[in-house]
Protein backbone atom coordinates (compact mmCIF):
# COMPACT_ATOMS: atom_id res chain seq x y z
CA UNK A 1 0.00 0.00 0.00
CA UNK A 2 2.75 2.84 0.74
CA UNK A 3 4.41 1.48 -2.59
CA UNK A 4 1.03 2.15 -4.24
CA UNK A 5 0.53 5.85 -2.54
CA UNK A 6 4.41 6.83 -3.89
CA UNK A 7 3.28 5.53 -7.05
CA UNK A 8 0.28 7.51 -7.20
CA UNK A 9 2.44 10.46 -5.81
CA UNK A 10 4.62 10.07 -8.25
CA UNK A 11 2.01 10.07 -11.05
CA UNK A 12 0.16 12.97 -9.90
CA UNK A 13 3.33 14.95 -9.77
CA UNK A 14 4.27 14.44 -13.71
CA UNK A 15 2.38 16.76 -14.52
CA UNK A 16 2.89 19.61 -11.98
CA UNK A 17 1.10 22.54 -13.92
CA UNK A 18 -2.96 20.33 -13.81
CA UNK A 19 -2.27 18.60 -10.79
CA UNK A 20 0.09 19.15 -7.66
CA UNK A 21 -1.75 17.49 -4.81
CA UNK A 22 -3.97 15.18 -4.10
CA UNK A 23 -6.09 13.08 -0.95
CA UNK A 24 -6.91 9.60 -0.66
CA UNK A 25 -8.83 7.52 2.13
CA UNK A 26 -8.83 3.69 1.24
CA UNK A 27 -10.44 0.73 2.73
CA UNK A 28 -8.64 -2.40 1.70
CA UNK A 29 -10.33 -6.09 2.86
CA UNK A 30 -8.46 -9.55 3.12
CA UNK A 31 -9.39 -12.43 3.98
CA UNK A 32 -7.40 -15.87 4.54
CA UNK A 33 -5.38 -18.34 5.88
CA UNK A 34 -2.12 -17.29 6.72
CA UNK A 35 0.01 -19.87 7.79
CA UNK A 36 3.73 -20.22 8.39
CA UNK A 37 6.43 -22.07 10.45
CA UNK A 38 6.16 -21.82 13.84
CA UNK A 39 7.65 -22.69 16.95
CA UNK A 40 6.47 -25.86 19.07
CA UNK A 41 5.67 -24.01 22.02
CA UNK A 42 3.44 -20.41 21.42
CA UNK A 43 6.01 -18.70 24.66
CA UNK A 44 9.28 -19.80 25.69
CA UNK A 45 9.02 -18.86 29.48
CA UNK A 46 7.53 -15.48 31.86
CA UNK A 47 9.76 -13.00 30.63
CA UNK A 48 7.80 -10.28 33.48
CA UNK A 49 5.40 -10.68 36.44
CA UNK A 50 4.07 -8.05 38.46
CA UNK A 51 2.67 -8.68 41.65
CA UNK A 52 -0.51 -11.45 40.64
CA UNK A 53 -2.14 -10.14 38.15
CA UNK A 54 0.30 -8.64 35.63
CA UNK A 55 2.39 -10.95 33.41
CA UNK A 56 4.33 -10.89 30.34
CA UNK A 57 5.22 -13.64 27.99
CA UNK A 58 9.11 -14.22 26.01
CA UNK A 59 7.57 -15.29 22.38
CA UNK A 60 10.25 -17.36 20.15
CA UNK A 61 11.71 -15.24 17.24
CA UNK A 62 10.64 -17.79 14.66
CA UNK A 63 6.40 -17.26 15.56
CA UNK A 64 6.90 -13.73 16.19
CA UNK A 65 8.87 -13.47 12.62
CA UNK A 66 6.46 -15.22 10.39
CA UNK A 67 3.53 -13.91 12.14
CA UNK A 68 5.06 -10.05 11.41
CA UNK A 69 6.09 -11.64 7.76
CA UNK A 70 2.86 -13.13 6.29
CA UNK A 71 -0.29 -12.68 8.44
CA UNK A 72 -2.22 -9.64 6.65
CA UNK A 73 -4.65 -7.50 8.34
CA UNK A 74 -8.43 -8.12 7.24
CA UNK A 75 -9.27 -4.62 7.06
CA UNK A 76 -6.78 -1.58 6.72
CA UNK A 77 -8.30 1.73 6.94
CA UNK A 78 -5.42 4.43 4.81
CA UNK A 79 -5.18 7.68 4.78
CA UNK A 80 -3.02 9.26 2.00
CA UNK A 81 -2.05 12.55 0.90
CA UNK A 82 0.38 14.72 -1.09
CA UNK A 83 1.24 18.48 -2.33
CA UNK A 84 4.38 18.45 -5.06
CA UNK A 85 7.21 16.07 -3.37
CA UNK A 86 5.89 15.71 -0.28
CA UNK A 87 3.85 12.85 0.57
CA UNK A 88 2.29 11.01 4.36
CA UNK A 89 1.01 8.05 4.48
CA UNK A 90 -1.08 6.45 7.50
CA UNK A 91 -2.37 3.00 7.61
CA UNK A 92 -4.72 1.83 10.32
CA UNK A 93 -4.88 -2.19 10.00
CA UNK A 94 -7.04 -4.62 11.66
CA UNK A 95 -5.69 -7.98 12.31
CA UNK A 96 -5.91 -11.32 14.53
CA UNK A 97 -3.96 -11.21 17.56
CA UNK A 98 -0.77 -12.89 17.69
CA UNK A 99 -1.73 -16.04 20.36
CA UNK A 100 -5.57 -16.23 18.52
CA UNK A 101 -3.07 -16.61 15.14
CA UNK A 102 -0.72 -18.64 16.56
CA UNK A 103 -3.78 -21.02 18.31
CA UNK A 104 -5.80 -21.45 15.02
CA UNK A 105 -4.62 -24.53 13.03
CA UNK A 106 -5.93 -22.93 9.84
CA UNK A 107 -4.16 -19.45 10.89
CA UNK A 108 -6.79 -17.26 9.63
CA UNK A 109 -6.39 -13.54 9.51
CA UNK A 110 -9.76 -12.74 10.02
CA UNK A 111 -11.69 -12.65 13.28
CA UNK A 112 -15.22 -11.01 14.87
CA UNK A 113 -14.38 -11.81 18.55
CA UNK A 114 -12.77 -8.12 19.92
CA UNK A 115 -10.56 -10.28 22.41
CA UNK A 116 -8.64 -12.15 18.67
CA UNK A 117 -8.16 -8.68 17.55
CA UNK A 118 -4.44 -6.92 17.36
CA UNK A 119 -4.62 -3.93 19.48
CA UNK A 120 -1.44 -2.70 18.95
CA UNK A 121 -0.35 0.74 17.31
CA UNK A 122 0.21 0.98 13.38
CA UNK A 123 3.26 -0.18 12.01
CA UNK A 124 3.30 2.32 8.66
CA UNK A 125 2.95 5.43 9.09
CA UNK A 126 5.28 8.31 7.69
CA UNK A 127 5.82 11.74 5.70
CA UNK A 128 8.39 11.82 2.77
CA UNK A 129 10.08 14.58 0.81
CA UNK A 130 11.35 13.84 -2.51
CA UNK A 131 14.04 16.00 -3.99
CA UNK A 132 16.28 15.55 -7.02
CA UNK A 133 19.69 14.32 -5.29
CA UNK A 134 16.97 11.92 -2.07
CA UNK A 135 15.06 11.74 0.29
CA UNK A 136 13.50 12.66 3.72
CA UNK A 137 11.20 10.09 5.66
CA UNK A 138 10.30 10.21 9.55
CA UNK A 139 7.88 8.02 11.27
CA UNK A 140 7.21 4.40 11.48
CA UNK A 141 8.64 2.79 8.17
CA UNK A 142 10.42 -0.30 7.11
CA UNK A 143 13.65 1.02 4.85
CA UNK A 144 13.34 -1.01 2.36
CA UNK A 145 15.78 0.74 -0.03
CA UNK A 146 18.52 0.22 2.66
CA UNK A 147 18.55 -4.10 2.23
CA UNK A 148 20.06 -5.59 -0.57
CA UNK A 149 17.64 -8.81 0.24
CA UNK A 150 15.26 -10.00 2.92
CA UNK A 151 18.35 -11.64 4.12
CA UNK A 152 20.25 -8.41 4.82
CA UNK A 153 22.74 -8.95 7.66
CA UNK A 154 22.92 -5.09 8.45
CA UNK A 155 19.29 -3.97 8.85
CA UNK A 156 17.53 -7.21 7.97
CA UNK A 157 15.77 -8.38 11.27
CA UNK A 158 13.41 -5.11 12.71
CA UNK A 159 9.56 -5.16 11.51
CA UNK A 160 9.98 -1.47 11.17
CA UNK A 161 11.76 1.53 12.77
CA UNK A 162 10.26 4.54 14.32
CA UNK A 163 12.93 7.03 13.21
CA UNK A 164 14.38 9.29 10.04
CA UNK A 165 15.72 8.28 7.43
CA UNK A 166 17.95 10.82 4.89
CA UNK A 167 18.86 9.50 1.55
CA UNK A 168 21.04 11.67 -0.77
CA UNK A 169 22.38 10.65 -4.40
CA UNK A 170 24.70 12.85 -5.71
CA UNK A 171 25.86 11.60 -9.12
CA UNK A 172 27.59 7.83 -8.55
CA UNK A 173 28.02 8.61 -4.76
CA UNK A 174 25.55 7.75 -2.19
CA UNK A 175 24.94 8.75 1.38
CA UNK A 176 22.51 6.95 4.05
CA UNK A 177 21.29 8.47 7.34
CA UNK A 178 18.93 7.08 9.44
CA UNK A 179 18.63 7.31 13.06
CA UNK A 180 15.71 4.60 15.22
CA UNK A 181 14.65 5.22 18.22
CA UNK A 182 14.73 1.37 19.64
CA UNK A 183 12.77 0.21 23.22
CA UNK A 184 14.97 0.39 25.78
CA UNK A 185 12.28 -2.06 28.05
CA UNK A 186 14.24 -4.03 30.29
CA UNK A 187 12.61 -7.00 32.40
CA UNK A 188 12.57 -7.25 36.05
CA UNK A 189 13.72 -3.20 36.44
CA UNK A 190 12.08 -3.33 40.22
CA UNK A 191 14.60 -1.29 42.46
CA UNK A 192 15.38 -3.27 45.89
CA UNK A 193 15.45 -0.20 48.24
CA UNK A 194 17.80 -2.51 50.66
CA UNK A 195 20.36 -2.71 47.57
CA UNK A 196 19.71 0.24 45.29
CA UNK A 197 19.77 -2.20 42.58
CA UNK A 198 17.25 -4.90 40.60
CA UNK A 199 16.73 -8.20 41.30
CA UNK A 200 20.69 -9.95 41.06
CA UNK A 201 20.83 -11.54 37.48
CA UNK A 202 17.76 -9.97 35.96
CA UNK A 203 18.29 -7.64 33.40
CA UNK A 204 18.02 -4.67 35.27
CA UNK A 205 20.81 -5.70 36.73
CA UNK A 206 23.09 -6.51 34.38
CA UNK A 207 22.40 -2.67 32.52
CA UNK A 208 22.31 -0.60 35.86
CA UNK A 209 24.53 -3.31 39.09
CA UNK A 210 26.87 -4.91 36.80
CA UNK A 211 29.83 -5.69 38.59
CA UNK A 212 33.12 -5.26 36.62
CA UNK A 213 34.09 -8.66 35.56
CA UNK A 214 30.52 -8.63 33.53
CA UNK A 215 31.13 -4.88 32.05
CA UNK A 216 32.09 -4.22 28.55
CA UNK A 217 35.71 -3.70 28.00
CA UNK A 218 35.41 0.12 27.66
CA UNK A 219 32.99 1.00 30.52
CA UNK A 220 35.85 1.29 33.76
CA UNK A 221 33.05 0.87 36.26
CA UNK A 222 30.77 3.40 34.62
CA UNK A 223 26.61 2.74 34.79
CA UNK A 224 24.29 3.88 32.46
CA UNK A 225 20.88 3.77 33.74
CA UNK A 226 18.62 5.54 31.67
CA UNK A 227 15.85 3.98 30.20
CA UNK A 228 16.85 5.13 26.37
CA UNK A 229 18.01 3.27 23.41
CA UNK A 230 18.49 4.10 20.13
CA UNK A 231 20.74 2.99 16.80
CA UNK A 232 22.37 5.41 14.49
CA UNK A 233 23.32 3.96 10.71
CA UNK A 234 25.70 5.73 8.31
CA UNK A 235 25.96 4.59 4.81
CA UNK A 236 28.12 6.47 2.07
CA UNK A 237 29.31 4.56 -1.01
CA UNK A 238 29.27 4.27 -4.73
CA UNK A 239 27.23 3.12 -7.50
CA UNK A 240 28.43 2.75 -10.64
CA UNK A 241 26.86 0.83 -13.66
CA UNK A 242 28.71 -2.15 -13.33
CA UNK A 243 29.75 -1.91 -9.29
CA UNK A 244 28.83 -0.54 -6.19
CA UNK A 245 30.77 -0.62 -2.65
CA UNK A 246 29.04 0.47 0.73
CA UNK A 247 31.24 1.26 3.59
CA UNK A 248 28.86 1.17 6.67
CA UNK A 249 29.17 2.23 10.62
CA UNK A 250 26.07 1.38 12.88
CA UNK A 251 26.03 2.24 16.58
CA UNK A 252 23.30 0.88 19.55
CA UNK A 253 23.32 3.51 21.88
CA UNK A 254 21.69 2.63 25.20
CA UNK A 255 21.59 3.56 29.06
CA UNK A 256 22.53 6.99 28.12
CA UNK A 257 20.30 9.92 26.14
CA UNK A 258 22.11 11.13 22.83
CA UNK A 259 24.28 13.67 22.38
CA UNK A 260 25.03 15.19 19.25
CA UNK A 261 28.14 13.94 18.45
CA UNK A 262 26.70 10.43 19.17
CA UNK A 263 24.68 10.87 15.77
CA UNK A 264 25.90 13.83 13.86
CA UNK A 265 25.39 13.33 10.10
CA UNK A 266 28.43 14.66 9.12
CA UNK A 267 30.90 13.69 12.37
CA UNK A 268 29.90 10.61 13.54
CA UNK A 269 32.48 8.60 11.25
CA UNK A 270 34.92 6.69 13.88
CA UNK A 271 35.30 9.67 15.68
CA UNK A 272 32.60 8.61 18.85
CA UNK A 273 34.97 6.42 20.95
CA UNK A 274 31.91 6.43 23.94
CA UNK A 275 32.85 4.82 27.30
CA UNK A 276 30.73 1.81 27.81
CA UNK A 277 27.47 3.29 26.06
CA UNK A 278 27.93 2.97 22.91
CA UNK A 279 28.53 -1.08 20.51
CA UNK A 280 29.53 -0.29 17.30
CA UNK A 281 30.10 -2.17 14.45
CA UNK A 282 31.54 -1.61 10.70
CA UNK A 283 30.47 -3.38 7.45
CA UNK A 284 31.24 -3.27 3.76
CA UNK A 285 28.44 -3.80 1.00
CA UNK A 286 29.86 -4.35 -2.44
CA UNK A 287 28.21 -5.91 -5.67
CA UNK A 288 29.23 -6.52 -9.41
CA UNK A 289 26.15 -5.71 -12.27
CA UNK A 290 27.21 -8.05 -15.65
CA UNK A 291 25.52 -7.03 -18.80
CA UNK A 292 22.95 -9.46 -19.31
CA UNK A 293 21.09 -8.48 -15.70
CA UNK A 294 22.61 -10.61 -13.18
CA UNK A 295 24.02 -9.20 -9.76
CA UNK A 296 26.73 -10.66 -7.74
CA UNK A 297 26.46 -9.07 -3.78
CA UNK A 298 28.60 -10.09 -0.57
CA UNK A 299 27.84 -8.17 3.40
CA UNK A 300 30.69 -8.61 5.66
CA UNK A 301 29.67 -7.16 8.87
CA UNK A 302 31.56 -6.88 12.03
CA UNK A 303 30.36 -6.25 15.34
CA UNK A 304 31.76 -5.29 18.79
CA UNK A 305 34.72 -2.70 17.91
CA UNK A 306 36.09 -1.36 21.16
CA UNK A 307 37.41 1.93 20.84
CA UNK A 308 39.87 3.05 21.88
CA UNK A 309 41.65 -0.39 21.52
CA UNK A 310 43.06 -2.29 24.26
CA UNK A 311 42.77 0.23 26.95
CA UNK A 312 41.89 -2.39 29.46
CA UNK A 313 44.50 -5.19 29.76
CA UNK A 314 42.62 -7.11 32.18
CA UNK A 315 39.68 -7.36 30.42
CA UNK A 316 41.41 -6.90 27.25
CA UNK A 317 39.56 -7.29 23.64
CA UNK A 318 37.09 -10.28 22.76
CA UNK A 319 37.23 -11.75 19.40
CA UNK A 320 36.31 -10.94 16.25
CA UNK A 321 32.37 -11.14 15.84
CA UNK A 322 31.94 -11.50 11.85
CA UNK A 323 28.95 -11.78 9.80
CA UNK A 324 28.68 -12.99 6.27
CA UNK A 325 26.24 -12.86 3.69
CA UNK A 326 26.69 -13.46 -0.02
CA UNK A 327 24.53 -13.62 -2.95
CA UNK A 328 23.28 -13.66 -6.61
CA UNK A 329 20.45 -11.98 -8.03
CA UNK A 330 18.91 -12.30 -11.92
CA UNK A 331 16.25 -10.70 -13.29
CA UNK A 332 14.69 -10.93 -17.04
CA UNK A 333 11.82 -9.48 -18.88
CA UNK A 334 10.03 -10.63 -21.77
CA UNK A 335 7.65 -9.21 -23.94
CA UNK A 336 4.99 -11.49 -23.74
CA UNK A 337 5.72 -13.30 -20.66
CA UNK A 338 6.45 -11.06 -17.55
CA UNK A 339 9.42 -10.54 -15.90
CA UNK A 340 10.97 -13.41 -14.20
CA UNK A 341 13.77 -12.96 -11.42
CA UNK A 342 15.34 -15.26 -8.84
CA UNK A 343 17.87 -15.13 -6.08
CA UNK A 344 20.34 -17.31 -4.19
CA UNK A 345 21.70 -16.35 -0.80
CA UNK A 346 24.01 -17.73 1.88
CA UNK A 347 24.04 -16.67 5.05
CA UNK A 348 26.51 -17.24 8.05
CA UNK A 349 26.34 -15.46 11.31
CA UNK A 350 28.48 -15.90 14.45
CA UNK A 351 27.17 -17.10 17.47
CA UNK A 352 27.29 -14.09 19.51
CA UNK A 353 25.98 -11.88 16.53
CA UNK A 354 23.73 -9.15 17.71
CA UNK A 355 24.60 -10.31 21.59
CA UNK A 356 26.76 -7.80 24.39
CA UNK A 357 27.31 -8.19 28.32
CA UNK A 358 24.55 -4.99 28.09
CA UNK A 359 21.34 -5.83 27.41
CA UNK A 360 20.96 -2.06 26.14
CA UNK A 361 23.88 -2.12 23.88
CA UNK A 362 22.55 -5.31 22.21
CA UNK A 363 21.81 -5.32 18.43
CA UNK A 364 17.73 -6.16 19.21
CA UNK A 365 14.89 -4.08 18.76
CA UNK A 366 12.47 -5.23 21.85
CA UNK A 367 8.51 -5.62 20.57
CA UNK A 368 6.19 -5.48 23.24
CA UNK A 369 2.55 -6.59 22.08
CA UNK A 370 -0.12 -6.24 24.53
CA UNK A 371 -3.07 -8.00 24.07
CA UNK A 372 -6.39 -8.85 25.25
CA UNK A 373 -6.45 -12.51 24.45
CA UNK A 374 -6.47 -14.20 27.79
CA UNK A 375 -9.72 -13.45 30.52
CA UNK A 376 -7.98 -11.53 33.40
CA UNK A 377 -9.56 -14.08 35.85
CA UNK A 378 -7.81 -17.26 33.92
CA UNK A 379 -4.69 -18.85 35.47
CA UNK A 380 -2.43 -18.27 33.04
CA UNK A 381 -3.57 -14.41 32.33
CA UNK A 382 -0.83 -12.36 30.22
CA UNK A 383 -0.67 -9.19 29.28
CA UNK A 384 1.80 -8.52 27.31
CA UNK A 385 4.22 -10.77 24.85
CA UNK A 386 7.78 -10.06 24.30
CA UNK A 387 9.79 -10.35 21.44
CA UNK A 388 13.23 -9.71 20.63
CA UNK A 389 13.80 -8.84 17.43
CA UNK A 390 17.68 -8.75 16.03
CA UNK A 391 18.88 -5.82 13.85
CA UNK A 392 21.02 -7.65 11.96
CA UNK A 393 20.25 -10.94 10.15
CA UNK A 394 16.29 -11.51 10.31
CA UNK A 395 16.75 -15.04 11.47
CA UNK A 396 19.68 -14.27 13.98
CA UNK A 397 23.16 -15.14 15.39
CA UNK A 398 24.54 -18.80 15.03
CA UNK A 399 23.23 -19.80 11.83
CA UNK A 400 24.41 -21.05 7.73
CA UNK A 401 21.44 -20.89 5.95
CA UNK A 402 20.80 -21.19 2.76
CA UNK A 403 17.74 -19.22 0.32
CA UNK A 404 16.35 -19.51 -3.09
CA UNK A 405 13.30 -17.44 -4.65
CA UNK A 406 12.07 -17.51 -7.61
CA UNK A 407 9.40 -14.96 -8.99
CA UNK A 408 7.48 -14.28 -11.84
CA UNK A 409 5.30 -10.97 -12.58
CA UNK A 410 2.90 -9.65 -14.79
CA UNK A 411 0.26 -6.69 -15.15
CA UNK A 412 -1.80 -8.88 -13.42
CA UNK A 413 -0.61 -12.20 -12.08
CA UNK A 414 2.54 -12.68 -9.86
CA UNK A 415 3.70 -16.08 -7.82
CA UNK A 416 6.42 -16.61 -5.78
CA UNK A 417 8.66 -19.98 -4.72
CA UNK A 418 10.82 -20.24 -1.99
CA UNK A 419 13.54 -23.02 -0.73
CA UNK A 420 15.10 -23.01 2.49
CA UNK A 421 18.06 -25.04 3.84
CA UNK A 422 18.23 -23.42 7.40
CA UNK A 423 20.38 -24.50 10.26
CA UNK A 424 21.14 -22.93 13.10
CA UNK A 425 22.98 -23.55 16.57
CA UNK A 426 21.03 -23.02 20.28
CA UNK A 427 23.30 -19.68 20.98
CA UNK A 428 20.04 -17.38 21.14
CA UNK A 429 20.20 -13.55 21.59
CA UNK A 430 19.22 -14.30 25.32
CA UNK A 431 22.11 -16.70 25.69
CA UNK A 432 24.68 -15.38 28.03
CA UNK A 433 27.01 -12.99 26.35
CA UNK A 434 30.13 -14.79 27.47
CA UNK A 435 28.60 -18.51 27.08
CA UNK A 436 27.73 -17.83 23.17
CA UNK A 437 31.14 -15.92 22.69
CA UNK A 438 33.20 -19.00 23.35
CA UNK A 439 32.57 -21.57 20.11
CA UNK A 440 34.30 -19.30 17.43
CA UNK A 441 31.76 -20.94 14.36
CA UNK A 442 28.15 -20.94 14.02
CA UNK A 443 25.88 -24.49 14.45
CA UNK A 444 27.35 -24.67 18.04
CA UNK A 445 25.69 -26.94 20.69
CA UNK A 446 22.42 -28.83 19.69
CA UNK A 447 21.90 -27.58 15.67
CA UNK A 448 18.06 -26.84 14.79
CA UNK A 449 17.34 -27.85 10.84
CA UNK A 450 14.91 -26.75 8.82
CA UNK A 451 13.93 -27.83 5.00
CA UNK A 452 11.32 -24.99 3.58
CA UNK A 453 9.23 -25.50 0.63
CA UNK A 454 6.56 -22.33 0.27
CA UNK A 455 4.85 -20.86 -2.97
CA UNK A 456 2.38 -18.16 -3.31
CA UNK A 457 -0.05 -17.31 -6.76
CA UNK A 458 -1.55 -13.75 -6.73
CA UNK A 459 -4.04 -12.69 -9.37
CA UNK A 460 -5.80 -9.23 -9.91
CA UNK A 461 -9.51 -10.01 -11.47
CA UNK A 462 -10.68 -6.43 -11.19
CA UNK A 463 -8.99 -3.55 -10.34
CA UNK A 464 -10.31 -4.09 -6.79
CA UNK A 465 -10.92 -7.58 -6.52
CA UNK A 466 -7.30 -10.05 -6.71
CA UNK A 467 -7.41 -13.62 -4.90
CA UNK A 468 -4.19 -15.62 -4.03
CA UNK A 469 -3.51 -19.25 -3.27
CA UNK A 470 -0.39 -21.34 -2.03
CA UNK A 471 0.82 -22.80 1.17
CA UNK A 472 4.15 -24.56 2.09
CA UNK A 473 5.68 -27.72 4.19
CA UNK A 474 8.84 -27.71 6.06
CA UNK A 475 10.86 -31.25 7.70
CA UNK A 476 12.59 -30.26 10.39
CA UNK A 477 15.05 -31.73 13.18
CA UNK A 478 15.55 -30.75 16.55
CA UNK A 479 13.20 -28.19 16.09
CA UNK A 480 14.14 -25.40 19.14
CA UNK A 481 17.07 -27.05 19.58
CA UNK A 482 15.27 -30.13 21.34
CA UNK A 483 16.58 -33.86 20.77
CA UNK A 484 12.93 -34.93 21.07
CA UNK A 485 11.75 -32.39 18.06
CA UNK A 486 11.81 -33.98 14.54
CA UNK A 487 9.12 -33.94 11.98
CA UNK A 488 7.31 -32.02 9.24
CA UNK A 489 4.27 -29.64 9.24
CA UNK A 490 2.33 -27.80 6.53
CA UNK A 491 0.23 -24.66 6.19
CA UNK A 492 -1.97 -22.74 3.72
CA UNK A 493 -1.77 -19.51 2.55
CA UNK A 494 -4.84 -18.01 0.37
CA UNK A 495 -7.45 -15.52 0.67
CA UNK A 496 -9.43 -12.85 -1.01
CA UNK A 497 -8.82 -8.80 -1.22
CA UNK A 498 -10.95 -6.14 -1.89
CA UNK A 499 -9.76 -2.64 -2.37
CA UNK A 500 -12.17 0.79 -2.55
CA UNK A 501 -11.26 4.20 -2.48
CA UNK A 502 -14.24 5.95 -1.76
CA UNK A 503 -12.25 9.32 -2.00
CA UNK A 504 -9.88 10.17 -4.19
CA UNK A 505 -9.27 13.88 -4.68
CA UNK A 506 -6.38 15.19 -7.24
CA UNK A 507 -6.04 19.29 -7.09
Amino acid sequence: MAVAALASAENVSEKPAEKVGYFQIGTDFNFGFNGGPTDPTFAVDTAENYGGNWRGLRIPLETARNYEERINPFFTLSFRAGYKDFHFLMEAPLRKDLEAWYNNDLKTNFTYKPSELDINVPINAYAKWDNSIGFVQFGRFNPEDLKISKNDIFLGGLPYHDGIHWKLNIGIFRYDFLLSSLNAWLFNDVINHETGCPPEGSEAYAQKCTPRGKQVSNQRNRTYTENVKNMVFHRLGVDTKKFWIYLVEQSVIGGKSLEFRSFNPFMYWHDNYATGYTSAATSVEFGYKTSNGAKFYSQINMEDIASPVGEDKKMGTNRSIINYMVGYYHELETRNYGKFSWRLDVVKTDPAANNSRLPLLKYTGRRNYRSNFREQGDRDYADAYFVDYPIGYRRGGDALDLWFDMNWKTSRRSATLTFAWLRQGDKELYTDYDVALKPENALSGVVETQFVVDALYEETVTDWFKYYVGGGFRVYRNLSHDKREDGSDAWLRSGVKFNFNPVDLKF
